[in-house]
């Protein structure tokens, strides 16, 4: 159990939206938000990232502001103190019978364990768009050790109406989220960041969310938002998260989310 100061403050900060040209290795946070984090963990208060990405994607930069944990794959996974103490993943037939759809509509899509991204692709594809990523051409390809572990599918399409085959398999085994452009995102029914927020929190021995904050800019980022007691959305954030933001702050090039920190006086 982490110590906490009666009075500290908890936050969940995304961090897709500092993502740049597919490299997930590449993100590096800027001078002021690595002094804001040392500023933080001095005044008693729990930094989580809060994250669509696997474990394996957080970036040796973010690792490096030493957050009190880790909310991964959208809420599927909590990491606290470099240890799992939760993790969500579907049902292997469902991710079995996700894989056959989406090979048979010839669509690419990524399938996310916490130790490796597959990157399902039509059976004349031997290359991945996505830098990291093991091509493979079937389920079975994507066994870890023997087991199934995915906690969340991405994927870029118009429409997954030639994978829900009218049938209400999308509707009926995960939660959909619309994450910008054509974006999608698939999680286990009943999982998003906000149930990994409650994780972290419960964690904490926190009861309710009194002292809480939020940062995010995307449609995964609500289910956060809606956890926290202040939903802080980023200047570059989709229109329908700065809907529900308490307070919007700048974009990511401008370190918003210091200068929100500056604002509640958190640091």
């Amino acid at each position: 159990m982490i110590d906490a100061c009666p009075d500290s403050a908890v936050l969940f900060f995304d961090v897709d939206d500092n993502m740049t040209d597919k490299d997930f290795s590449a993100v590096r946070p800027s001078q002021a938000v690595i002094e804001a984090f040392h500023r933080l963990r001095n005044a008693g208060h729990q930094a989580f990232i809060c994250t669509g990405r696997p474990l394996w994607l957080i970036a040796d930069g973010l690792r490096a502001l030493e957050p009190a944990g880790v909310v991964a794959m959208a809420g599927a996974t909590l990491e606290v103190e470099g240890r799992v103490v939760h993790e969500d993943c579907f049902d292997e037939d469902i991710v079995e019978e996700l894989a056959r759809r989406m090979a048979a509509a010839g669509i690419e899509a990524f399938f996310e364990t916490n130790v490796a991204t597959f990157a399902l692709e039509p059976a004349d594809v031997e290359q991945s768009s996505l830098i990291g990523t093991s091509v493979v051409h079937s389920a079975e390809e994507m066994r870890v050790d023997g087991s199934l572990r995915v906690g969340k599918v991405c994927l870029n399409v118009p429409s997954l109406a030639r994978v829900a085959n009218d049938d209400g398999f999308i509707d009926r085994e995960f939660e959909l989220c619309n994450t910008g452009g054509q974006n999608r995102e698939l999680s286990p029914k009943g999982i998003d960041k906000g149930v990994g927020v409650a994780r972290a929190l419960e964690y904490l021995g926190r009861t309710g969310n009194a002292r809480t904050f939020g940062f995010g800019d995307s449609g995964n980022d609500l289910g956060m938002l809606a956890a926290v007691e202040t939903a802080v959305a980023m200047g570059n954030a989709m229109p329908e998260v700065k809907a529900v933001a308490d307070y919007v702050t700048d974009d990511v090039a401008h370190d918003g989310t210091v200068t929100a920190m500056q604002h509640f006086g958190l640091i």
